[in-house]
């Protein structure tokens, strides 16, 4: 499955990480390239209404939102998770740009 990165911003938050994280990242986002809609947890888990998490559980905690559109994984929004619970406004923000994505892709 082909996965592209929706705006610089996710690019630049991966670029940053140190390089055993990003190493980890990329690992997860190549079984997402192999596995597209059959990649399951712990991997991946669905938010609800077509939003999905990566979830890299190394340890530094990130998350990478997703979706899937017109045969395509779109990467979102990434970040480090440091509560139990996605802050909600990375949901929101990740929902903004899905919105984007559904209109403009």
């Amino acid at each position: 499955m082909e996965v592209v990165y929706w705006g610089e911003r996710t690019k630049r938050f991966v670029r940053s990480l140190d390089r055993e994280v990003k190493i980890e990242v990329g690992n997860v986002i190549d079984l997402l390239v192999q596995e597209g809609h059959m990649i399951e947890m712990p991997d991946s888990k669905s938010l609800g209404k077509g939003l999905f998490e990566l979830r890299i559980q190394g340890r530094v905690k990130v998350r990478v939102l997703y979706i899937f559109h017109n045969n395509k994984a779109y990467i979102l929004h990434a970040f480090i998770k440091k509560t139990w619970k996605i802050p909600l406004q990375d949901i929101r923000y990740a929902r903004q740009i899905q919105s984007e994505v559904i209109r403009l892709a």
